[in-house]
């Protein structure tokens, strides 16, 4: 659970992508139609450096996950059905009221610094969460939308985590980096892990490692989960150029790349597969539900209006080709999905002015929402179709990032990408008391539909509760959703199987890769 900002993947140096590029081009040659399957390495094209800030999972997000698996084991796993399932924690409880968590951890893990898995490491590990630098624990950390108010030692294989309010589903949050544990030496010397890992994953970093070029992992055999990943040795190389890792890939020097909508036409046309996800729903999110900054957006038509003046479908087709238009707060893979949103939000100009009429807005309103480089030319297309509906919406690139961070209190309405991996994790983290309603909104129909939700016994009750929380996230207008971005992840038939997403994660497990014979 947590906001992902899908620019955070090109964060990485231009100069050590131009250097592999380089390499690349030169090297020419092969073919994908001679390579051959095995399971000695596997390469994949990435985007943007993985470890740009070290080695510590901790200060990395989501987009990072895929990597940092290679070097660490999570506290819990994600399946390959997008669940939370054991990790280094082999079972765990929750009390009644959901507000202290127990982990009951496994025997005889070692770290790369020698030491062993126990209570008090995963105590000094959570206990970093104060920790600003640390992103994977902004949201436990004190103040934090799901804070740990403390983490206690039960006996040397079990630890307690008590929450400051009931966290049901926390489990699922640690089957990412927020779960990754830390040798001790990497606890002790955080600065250490700026060069050198401390994990106890199933492979390690290799000093043919060019940091910022890149990161060659081998086998850790010690791995408790190692014999779950097929391949010996995993490189992950750097390649910025869209163009370039699609070349790498048709060309066979990378078994795998993740793709762009720019280039995955021409990597089907020379026969790799492609793997496609989405989970990913770029969305307004409504931060004044009553109408403390706007006096408008108090109202519930207000925000339908909003729903049905935006021409979704012009702007996918103008500016995101490949991905795909969003009626829905989830996305399209969830289990609450519903086509019903889409014809009954649907364009609407004249449905949007008679609505606005209603809610005594015939001549429109005025607001400002803040933008950045990343969402300025969304945001101007989105100005055009509320403008053809009576309302302004003044577009404000950020002066600083405080401005930016300050929005959520001083601007009506907001654009990020929201991943809806963990619906419940979101909805009590983010939305109903996180930093997206500092109003301290409520909607009686939403807290129902979150807490079926994570009540929920089985997966038809589950989808009942979803879909209940997708229709009122949408009908409220609390989620004015635009476009789902897909992920397109290339792969070499001739040695990888299709590769396979977990969940609505919008990115593979590193254990789901696996040879094609």
């Amino acid at each position: 659970m947590k906001l992902l900002n899908s620019t955070a993947r090109g964060s990485s140096a231009v100069l050590a992508g131009a250097l592999l590029l380089g390499s690349l081009t030169a090297c020419g040659g092969s073919s994908q139609a001679t390579a051959k399957a095995d399971t000695s390495t596997l390469t994949l094209a990435i985007d943007s450096d993985s470890a740009s800030f070290g080695f510590d999972p901790l200060r990395v997000s989501a987009a990072q996950r895929q990597f940092f698996e290679g070097l660490y084991d999570s506290l819990m796993t994600l399946q390959p059905d997008g669940s939370a399932g054991p990790g280094l924690a082999k079972e765990f409880s929750y009390n009644a009221d959901k507000t202290v968590l127990t982990l009951t951890l496994k025997d005889g893990v070692t770290f790369t610094d020698g030491s062993k898995l126990d209570a008090d490491l995963v105590k000094a590990n959570l206990d970093r969460r104060s920790d600003p630098a640390l992103s994977a624990y902004s949201a436990v950390a004190k103040g934090g939308a799901q804070e740990i108010a403390s983490v206690d030692v039960v006996s040397p294989t079990q630890v307690s985590l008590t929450f400051a309010k009931p966290q049901p589903g926390f489990e699922k949050n640690l089957a990412s980096t927020t779960g990754m544990i830390v040798g001790k030496t990497g606890v002790a010397d955080a600065a250490s892990l700026a060069a050198t890992p401390d994990g106890s994953g199933p492979y390690t970093l290799d000093p043919s490692t060019v940091k910022g070029n890149k990161y060659v992992l081998v086998k850790n055999d010690k791995g408790p989960d190692a014999s779950k990943y097929a391949f010996s040795k995993v490189v992950f190389s750097v390649v910025q150029d869209p163009q370039a890792r699609a070349n790498a890939l048709v060309s066979g020097q990378a078994d795998v790349a993740m793709l762009t909508s720019s280039t995955v036409d021409f990597a089907k046309s020379k026969g790799v597969g492609v793997s496609q996800i989405g989970g990913t729903v770029n969305t307004m999110i409504s931060f004044d539900k009553t109408g403390k900054t706007a006096p408008a957006f108090a109202s519930e038509k207000v925000r339908q209006a909003i729903q049905h003046a935006i021409n979704r479908k012009a702007l996918v087709d103008a500016l995101h080709k490949g991905d795909i238009p969003a009626w829905n707060a989830l996305p399209k893979d969830s289990a609450g999905f519903t086509e019903e949103l889409e014809t009954r939000f649907a364009y609407d100009p004249e449905k949007a002015k008679g609505l606005l009429a209603e809610a005594g807005y015939a001549n429109g309103f005025e607001f400002t929402i803040i933008a950045s480089a990343q969402t300025q030319t969304d945001l101007q297309a989105v100005q055009k179709d509320l403008a053809a509906v009576g309302i302004t919406m003044n577009v404000k690139m950020a002066a600083s990032t405080d401005e930016a961070f300050a929005a959520v209190a001083t601007t009506p309405l907001g654009y990020a990408p929201l991943n809806w991996d963990n619906p419940v994790g979101v909805m009590y983290g983010v939305v109903l008391n996180g930093f997206t309603n500092v109003q301290k909104a409520t909607d009686e129909q939403l807290s129902a539909a979150t807490g079926e939700a994570a009540a929920a016994k089985d997966d038809a009750a589950s989808k009942a509760a979803l879909t209940k929380l997708n229709i009122r996230l949408v009908e409220s207008g609390w989620m004015i959703p635009l476009y789902e971005a897909l992920t397109n992840q290339g792969y070499n038939t001739k040695k990888i199987k299709q590769v396979e997403f977990a969940g609505t994660n919008a990115y593979p497990l590193l254990s789901s890769y696996a040879p094609a014979s």
